[in-house]
């Protein structure tokens, strides 16, 4: 199935498409340089790569910056899985309508060969571009512009970098039309919302989890010691706190006077058997030290052919007007 997901940030669009104007400007502004063409002149074509250059580098340092503090660096962490079926799927399959090998989604936004090729960019190809510019800039004098075919092997690693990028430049622009749409990976990058496969059990385990957030009966799951795992807001507020450090990691006994105790371990020997139990009214010893009364269900959790744990809702029968 498919979902419409935020997938690229405002941020992520604004570098993308600044970066992929600067790197457009160096080119043209470097190829007149070397004198294949005559656009802005020599001199004027100089300046202007040298400003279009450090505009790059300050994108860059803000970047990295903007990828460490999101986490979004992680996207780039290679990987070898799918990686022969991605190949194969660029280099035949894509020609015979077969289905790609990955999906996209928020966090995993590339697959197995982009992750390599991006990484790659920025860890060797931008470098070595960067320090052979900063390298050639330092023999530039205001009274004496130097041709670049002056500085040798330095101005042949920079033009060749050029070129990976220029070669680089046209496959990312194909790929890009490989969609289901030509324009759809385009239109992505510009509105940050992309059409993409989700799979049907973790859509509706997502959709649960949210609707457990949401609800206002108290959700609580406990491990298969009697841990209290995760509770909800409506759960908290029953409760009378709102930080769930409270409560999450330790016994459920906690939740309960000591005359409940009996009760409450009958409940959870029952589910740890298989059994599910509602509508069972109950008194709870709130973070406070008042007390509340709320009907509770409980069922087994199961992984497997093991329960691993319960989970269930309480509903409050206490009136909130009066003292407890």
């Amino acid at each position: 199935m498919k979902r419409n997901t935020y997938i690229y940030q405002a941020f992520e669009r604004f570098w993308h498409w600044s970066q992929a104007a600067l790197i457009l400007f160096l080119m043209l502004t470097g190829f007149e340089m070397h004198g294949n063409y005559q656009l802005l002149g020599f001199e004027a074509a100089v300046l202007w790569h040298n400003l279009a250059s450090i505009a790059l580098i300050v994108l860059i340092i803000f970047a990295i910056f903007w990828h460490f503090v999101t986490g979004e660096w992680r996207q780039y962490i290679p990987t070898t899985r799918f990686i022969k079926a991605q190949a194969a799927y660029y280099l035949t399959g894509i020609f015979k309508g077969a289905p790609h090998p990955t999906h996209k989604t928020v966090y995993t936004k590339f697959n197995p060969l982009q992750r390599l090729i991006y990484l790659g960019l920025k860890t060797v190809i931008f470098p070595a571009q960067i320090i052979t510019g900063l390298i050639y800039l330092s023999f530039l004098y205001p009274s004496d512009i130097i041709q670049v075919e002056s500085h040798g092997t330095i101005a042949i690693i920079h033009t060749f970098v050029a070129f990976l990028f220029i070669a680089f430049v046209i496959a990312h622009i194909y790929l890009t039309t490989t969609g289901e749409a030509p324009l759809t990976s385009i239109k992505a990058m510009i509105t940050g919302w992309e059409s993409v496969d989700v799979d049907p059990e973790q859509f509706q385990k997502e959709h649960s989890a949210q609707a457990v957030k949401d609800s206002s009966a108290g959700y609580y799951r406990l491990n298969i010691d009697g841990i209290i795992e995760d509770v909800n807001d409506a759960w908290l507020k029953m409760y009378r706190t709102d930080q769930a450090e409270h409560y999450l990691g330790k016994p459920v006994s906690i939740t309960r006077c000591p005359t409940e105790q009996a009760q409450l371990q009958n409940i959870i020997n029952q589910v740890f058997k298989g059994n599910s139990v509602s509508g069972l009214k109950v008194t709870r010893l709130c973070f406070d030290g008042s007390k509340g009364e709320h009907v509770l269900t409980a069922n087994p959790i199961i992984d497997g052919d093991s329960i691993v744990g319960m989970e269930g809702f309480i509903i409050d029968l206490s009136n909130p007007n009066q003292p407890s």
